[in-house]
């Protein structure tokens, strides 16, 4: 009897190479040898009839006479089936990735191992090398097993044969659907809080000079899928290595996750006696919490593989210039080569360090024909050629510049800057190398109307340390829109900015002290806000921020997307500067909206419903990593967890904007519909009947506002209660909510009253009380008749008004009753039939009903 086996708790990358492993053996039995993680038991719950595995317990272990070990190399991982991987007279075949130990308990003709980042890859690799036949949910199987253990193919060691295992299963029909279902799991109640828990637990840890997240928690009952949290963990704070652990039914579970070439996961795994590979590794420690986490600790430093030296990542020549140069020379050397600094002397003697930034201020203040060594630093910090990359990063990080000289023997032999490290660490060059850019200051003086403005900000700057332009507005000039708000962010007492500001062009200054802010009106309406240069804290997920005191730097990190985190300077002689710090002006050339870091949605969930409406106003797109972090947020639930008025607003305004088809399909995309009521269909449907009403509402309502017949769209599908209730939740005024709920409830009966009605009067009567949103959500989805009729009513009957009145009335000797208003409805009654044409006709059919 032939049996395939793997380890317990078993995953995709495991569980599908159990199945691929049946290819290569048909009469084999695939067995499983203890619990499955929750996403595979789900999976395969519902597939047990095609897939055919069976029980441990159904197979008899003293029948076996060949056993096909998968995805590990540890015969304590198999349960049951130990006894039989050391049975000298079972024939055991081994296949595995990564790990290179000597296997005492098989022969070494019996094993397959490969680096794949998946085992996944190399067993679909075998199948395809021997032409091998799958069905399509073998080949779902396939594919979730390599997204699995290789973070869709983004963690550290994928190689191109991953990628080409993929694509092969999607060639063999793998469902997409299928694979996201499964692959981004829904989180029950235990596991939200365990999740929770483990994130407020999570502490950093060094690991020679490698930040290894770890975060140890007691559970009072068990929780399947501690390898599922770890996953959302990494996700939501994008960290290079993990390491989490859970105490529950007098255990503790250990998940291992490292996205770090060089640290190993498995060597950490295996201070609590468990294993795995380089990526990804999982142990169960029968000892306490804290006696895990101190074996997890003491296995960090031993865990590092060989370390990245500063000899490898520096970049070469190292240009030096003499001090005698002028700072005009090194500035001019500094553009030619794109560099932050320049050393100063020559290989062999080092006297200084000039920084790009230290030149511009020289300039500035009329010194370019200055010697480099009157504005240069003498206290130069170096490394040698062995220097480890950890090391080297917190040189650079605390070294004026971003600079690091590396010496050898005395002689300067390259240099390591940010962007070395950014390329070392395969992550994308930022904006730190050149925060600098064009010069706005023309831009900014050609600004219809604000030219006043920006000649008083530069009179009263002096005093300050820094005065910009921030925000929206800077992502507004570079664009060339012709509209936007002045916001003003000051180095020092922004108040006392504003009041300086507010003499200078006569007008006066609104402080608020609590905030450091003030607003400063002039003239005939003209307003500019002006805030202190702050940080800001978030105590919990949506929160309002605590503030502080800050840099510009500082001020500009704390928003929302580097497109709106650049500055422009003000200050005299510097006035006109672009600062650019995260890259937003490439951002911006490229049409990218970007995070400025990795708990941006989970400090303020609402800018997921900015970062869309970006995406369609400007036809930018979230960059995958984005795109990543906000679904991450929505799956943790923060969009629902934020009070209903900030939810309203953010859904006003993105509903508000001129186009938002591309923005109802992103926010289905991303969850966020659901997230805020999950009968909210934001499909293309309702893309298509948005298309529709927007056509209809500017022909004919232009004054019905746009985002609520938008949201009526959206809430379709809601009964009367639930739509009552979404307005209670996002706490909408109560005539907008009555507005959606009679246009939802009502439309579709507009439609079939429509069709039916033939006199015009009837035909205004039924529709006229819901007009405008009932009228026109009916008319948008209306055919035949009903939308012949619909459209008389908006484009003949809508506009009827009666010429005269009741004070008509009143001189023809009706006094104030009743009568007055059935008299109007009965002549309004008769025009819009066609019976009365002008006032004399309206005043002659008063009368005789007057007489009647």
């Amino acid at each position: 009897m032939e049996v395939i086996v793997t380890h317990a708790n078993t995953d995709f990358d495991a569980f599908a190479a159990m199945l691929a492993a049946r290819r290569l053996y048909p009469g084999a039995v695939v067995a499983l040898s203890g619990s499955l993680n929750r996403n595979v038991r789900d999976f395969y719950r519902l597939h047990a009839e095609e897939l055919k595995v069976v029980e441990q317990s159904r197979v008899d272990l003293d029948a076996i006479t060949r056993l096909i070990v998968v995805e590990t190399s540890h015969p304590s991982r198999l349960g049951d089936f130990e006894r039989v991987a050391r049975d000298r007279n079972v024939e055991v075949v081994l296949f595995d990735h990564h790990g290179d130990e000597e296997l005492d308990w098989l022969r070494a003709e019996n094993v397959v191992r490969s680096d794949d980042g998946a085992l996944t890859t190399t067993m679909v690799s075998i199948l395809a090398e021997r032409e091998l036949d799958v069905t399509p949910l073998e080949a779902t199987v396939f594919a979730l097993g390599i997204h699995e253990d290789t973070g869709s193919l983004s963690y550290a060691g994928v190689s191109l044969r991953d990628a080409e295992a993929l694509a092969w299963c999607l060639r063999h029909g793998a469902s997409q659907d299928m694979i996201a279902q499964y692959l981004h799991a829904p989180l029950g109640e235990g596991e939200r809080g365990l999740l929770d828990a483990l994130l407020a637990a999570a502490e950093n840890h060094d690991a020679e000079g490698f930040d290894v997240l770890v975060s140890a928690v007691g559970w009072p009952e068990y929780v399947e899928g501690v390898s599922n949290l770890a996953h959302k963990i990494v996700d939501v704070t994008d960290c290079r290595a993990l390491v989490c652990l859970v105490e529950m039914d007098e255990r503790v579970f250990c998940v291992v996750r490292t996205r770090v070439a060089e640290l190993d996961a498995a060597a950490i795994a295996q201070a609590l006696g468990g294993g795995g590979h380089a990526q990804a590794a999982s142990a169960i420690h029968k000892g306490s919490l804290e006696e895990a986490r101190q074996l997890v600790l003491a296995a960090l430093p031993n865990a590092v593989k060989r370390r990245t030296t500063a000899a490898e990542i520096m970049s070469r020549p190292a240009r030096f210039v003499s001090p005698e140069d002028s700072v005009a020379h090194a500035m001019i050397l500094c553009q030619r080569h794109r560099q932050s600094g320049i050393q100063v002397g020559e290989p062999t003697n080092l006297v200084g360090m000039v920084t790009r930034e230290d030149l511009d201020k020289a300039i500035a203040h009329g010194l370019s024909h200055a010697p480099v060594k009157s504005v240069m630093s003498s206290d130069v910090v170096t490394c040698s050629e062995d220097t480890p990359l950890p090391q080297v990063m917190r040189l650079v990080s605390a070294s004026e510049g971003g600079r690091v000289p590396v010496v050898r023997d005395g002689e300067v032999v390259g240099v390591v800057t940010r962007s070395d490290l950014l390329a070392a660490l395969d992550e994308p060059l930022g904006a730190e190398e050149e925060p600098g850019g064009p010069d706005l200051g023309g831009r900014l003086f050609a600004l219809e109307g604000l030219q006043v403005v920006f000649e008083a900000v530069q009179a009263v700057s002096h005093p300050f340390e820094g005065v910009y332009l921030v925000g929206g507005a800077v992502r507004d000039v570079l664009m060339g829109e012709p509209n936007f708000d002045v916001d003003i962010a000051v180095e020092g007492d922004g108040i006392a900015f504003g009041r300086a500001l507010a003499r200078a062009l006569g007008g006066r200054v609104v402080p608020h002290e609590k905030f450091g802010t003030a607003i400063v009106l002039y003239g005939d309406g003209g307003r500019v806000d002006v805030a202190t240069a702050r940080t800001e804290f978030y105590d919990h997920p949506g929160a309002l921020p605590t503030v502080e005191q800050a840099s510009i730097r500082q001020d500009l990190y704390r928003r929302d997307f580097t497109i709106n985190a650049m500055a422009v300077s003000l200050k005299g002689t510097d006035f006109g500067r672009l600062v650019d710090y995260f890259g937003g002006g490439r951002d911006l050339a490229a049409g990218v909206v970007r995070v400025l870091h990795n708990l941006s949605f989970i400090d303020d969930p609402t800018r997921i419903f900015r970062a869309v409406r970006y995406e369609t106003r400007y036809g930018f797109h979230m960059d995958a990593h984005t795109v990543g972090l906000a679904r991450a947020c929505v799956e943790m639930d923060l969009v629902g967890e934020l009070s209903g008025a900030r939810v309203r607003d953010e859904l006003q305004a993105l509903l508000s904007e001129e186009r938002v088809g591309d923005s109802v399909r992103r926010l289905a995309e991303l969850g966020v519909a659901r997230a805020i009521h999950p009968h909210l269909a934001a499909d293309e449907e309702a893309v298509s009947l948005i298309e529709e009403l927007d056509h209809l509402r500017a022909t004919h309502a232009p004054e019905a506002p746009a985002w609520r017949v938008r949201l009526a769209v959206l809430a379709r599908g809601l009964g009367s209660t639930e739509i009552l209730g979404l307005g209670e939740q996002l706490k909408l005024r109560r005539r907008d909510a009555e507005r959606i709920a009679d246009a939802i409830t009502v439309a579709p009966r507009l439609r079939e009253l429509a069709a039916s009605t033939r006199k015009p009067a009837e035909l205004w009567a039924r529709v006229a009380p819901h007009d405008p949103d009932g009228a026109l959500l009916a008319l948008a989805g209306s055919k035949g008749k009903a939308r012949k009729r619909l459209e008389r009513y908006f484009e003949e009957l809508r506009g009827v008004r009666l010429e005269i009145s009741g004070g008509d009335l009143a001189e023809l000797g009706l006094g104030e009753s009743p009568q007055v208003g059935q008299v109007l409805e009965e002549l309004r009654r008769r025009k819009l039939n066609g019976e009365l044409d002008g006032r004399a006709a309206e005043l002659k059919a008063a009368k005789e009903l007057l007489k009647a």
